[in-house]
């Protein structure tokens, strides 16, 4: 019997179309505190620093299954461009940054608030998300602002956890605070590497959400697969039918 439904943040219940509006905030505000400083850099010099501090995110992502703080991301790029700021600046930078998607707010995948809402009617819900620039802290506030917060349990966020999917300690972790079994639970996500691997390390059920990244399609090991968000409840309804192999056996599709 499925007791508790985590669930990812990012491409599962938000999706974020204003990415390079973003970038371009950045470099803006890179260029600022450069300029403040008595530094100058081309425009493309700046845009090439800004993408090696994120290659330096995933490459650590990947390699220590850890995700870098904004600050160790705003260090890389300050690396790459060889410019030397102060730590004030490095600061204010920083939060800047982290703050950047209140400004320019990711959008709501149609049906999340809506899927959240019935889940919490009979399951204990968590989040489990990787973060990159925007910290909890900052997710915390998208979801008040949707209407999600009130009905989550818990939340995992990597930067305060100091772990990050796969890790399928970061999953028991969160199953120990909702005080469920791991067969008693089910993970929704969007990548196969992270969200479904991870699920099924911990010994719980995964479902595939491909409705935004369904670059994992074709090869997912989720127990059950989507393309639509109403339909996750059905499909938890589905993993726990009388015969049902265990997490990982098989997949459902709808």
């Amino acid at each position: 019997m499925i007791r508790a439904v985590t669930l990812d943040f990012w491409n599962t219940l938000f999706v974020d179309r204003r990415g390079r509006e973003r970038e371009r905030e950045r470099a803006d505000l890179l260029r600022a505190e450069l300029t403040a400083a008595g530094l100058t850099a081309a425009d493309h010099v700046i845009f090439d620093s800004l993408a090696a501090g994120f290659q330096f995110f995933d490459e650590v992502w990947q390699r220590e299954v850890r995700t870098p703080s904004c600050r160790e991301i705003l260090d890389a790029t300050l690396i790459h461009l060889g410019a030397d700021l102060p730590v004030e600046s490095r600061e204010q930078l920083t939060t800047r940054f982290e703050e950047l998607l209140l400004k320019s707010p990711p959008d709501e995948i149609p049906g999340a608030a809506h899927m959240v809402r019935r889940l919490a009617e009979s399951y204990r819900l968590a989040i489990i998300s990787d973060t990159g620039y925007s910290p909890g802290r900052v997710l915390r506030a998208i979801l008040a602002e949707h209407g999600m917060l009130g009905y989550i349990d818990h939340l995992y966020f990597s930067d305060e956890g100091g772990r990050a999917k796969p890790d399928k300690l970061v999953f028991r972790d969160v199953l120990e605070r909702l005080g469920v079994a791991a067969a008693e639970a089910v993970h929704v996500g969007d990548i196969a590497r992270t969200d479904i691997v991870g699920a099924h390390a911990a010994g719980m059920w995964a479902i595939h959400f491909v409705g935004i990244n369904d670059h994992d399609a074709p090869t997912s090991t989720a127990d059950a697969l989507t393309r639509r968000l109403d339909d996750v409840p059905a499909l938890i309804g589905d993993l726990t039918c009388p015969g049902c192999s265990l997490p990982g056996a098989g997949r459902r599709e709808r």
